[in-house]
C-alpha cells in the first residue's frame, strides 16, 4: 500500500492574509499599527453607538413609561410571522399564568379578532405607515374607498409624526434654555448664603 503524499502547504490559519511567518518584523509592525488604528476607531464608534442607544432608551422611558421600550420591541417583532407567533405564544403563557394566580381573565377566543371594516383597516394601515415615516405607497386602488382611506390615514400619520417631532425639539430647546438661565455662581462654584456651604 502506497503512503499518502506528505502535505507541504500549511493550512491557512490566523495571519494567513498577511504572509504569516514569512513576513518581516517591519511589515508586521506596520500591519499591527494599521489594525490597531482600525480597532480603536471601531471601539470609539461602538462606544458612541452604545451611548446613543442608552440615551434613546431614557427618552423612551420618559415618553412612554417603564414598558415603552418593550412595546417598541414587540412591535418590531410582530413584523415577521415568526415573531408574531412568538409574541402570541408569550401572551398565551402570560394569560395562563394569570389564570393560575386566580386573576380573572377574559378567555374568549375571539377577543383579538379584527372587526373593523376594510376601509377602517386601510386607514389604520395608512396611519401606521405615516407614523413610521414611510413614503406613501398605497397598496390599494387609489380610487377605491380603501385607497382613499389609506391615503387619508397616511397623511394624518405624517402630520402627527412631524408635529410630535417638532414638539420634542421645542421641549428640548426649552429645557436647554432653562438650564442656561439658572444661575449657578461663578468659576468657584455655587453661591450659597453664609453658613449653607458647610
Amino acid at each position: 500500500m502506497a503512503k499518502a503524499a506528505k502535505k507541504t502547504d500549511e493550512t491557512p490559519g490566523e495571519g494567513h492574509n498577511s504572509g504569516g511567518s514569512d513576513m518581516s518584523e517591519k511589515d508586521r509592525k506596520v500591519l499591527f499599527f494599521i489594525n490597531r488604528k482600525d480597532w480603536l476607531a471601531a471601539m470609539e464608534a461602538k462606544k458612541a453607538a452604545d451611548a446613543k442607544v442608552k440615551q434613546v432608551g431614557k427618552a423612551i422611558k420618559a415618553d412612554l413609561g417603564k414598558y415603552g421600550l418593550d412595546q417598541i420591541k414587540a412591535y418590531e417583532q410582530a413584523q415577521t410571522p415568526e415573531g408574531l407567533a412568538e409574541l402570541k405564544a408569550r401572551r398565551d403563557a402570560d394569560l395562563q399564568a394569570m389564570r393560575f394566580a386566580g386573576v380573572p381573565v377574559n378567555t374568549q377566543l375571539d377577543i383579538f379578532l379584527d372587526r373593523a371594516s376594510a376601509a377602517e383597516r386601510a386607514f389604520n394601515d395608512g396611519e401606521e405607515a405615516g407614523l413610521r415615516g414611510d413614503t406613501l405607497a398605497n397598496p390599494y386602488n387609489e380610487a377605491s374607498p380603501e385607497g382613499q382611506a389609506f391615503a387619508k390615514g397616511w397623511n394624518e400619520g405624517q402630520g402627527a409624526l412631524f408635529a410630535g417631532i417638532k414638539q420634542k425639539q421645542e421641549d428640548a430647546e426649552t429645557k436647554a434654555e432653562l438650564i442656561k438661565s439658572v444661575p449657578f455662581g461663578g468659576d468657584d462654584g455655587p453661591n450659597f448664603p453664609d453658613g449653607e456651604d458647610d
